[in-house]
């Protein structure tokens, strides 16, 4: 019961998360949206599934702990990369 609580909440931010990536004009805004709701949504979804396979808990620990760590570094790297392009902050349009 409470494992179909948290895959549904986490599949619930995953996809706001992704309207609020459409919505944003700007890259920063979208880059945060993106990192920080797949990040916590997928680890949801995870902890989910792994109350429900018990069996499997280590690959999804593994698999966590990777999201944890290559999500919010990969969204440095792009934010990093759009700085170092003079990409702006905000555009006139």
């Amino acid at each position: 019961m409470f494992s179909n609580i948290l895959i549904i909440t986490g599949g619930i931010l995953i996809f706001l998360g992704s309207i609020g990536m459409l919505t944003q004009k700007d890259l920063y805004t979208r880059i945060q949206f993106g990192s920080i709701s797949d990040t916590v949504g997928t680890f949801t979804v995870l902890i989910g599934l792994a109350l429900k396979a018990q069996n499997e808990i280590f690959r999804f620990i593994i698999i966590s702990i990777l999201v944890l760590l290559i999500g919010p570094v990969l969204s440095h790297a792009i934010a990093h990369s759009a700085a170092h392009n003079k990409v702006k902050v905000r555009d006139n349009d």
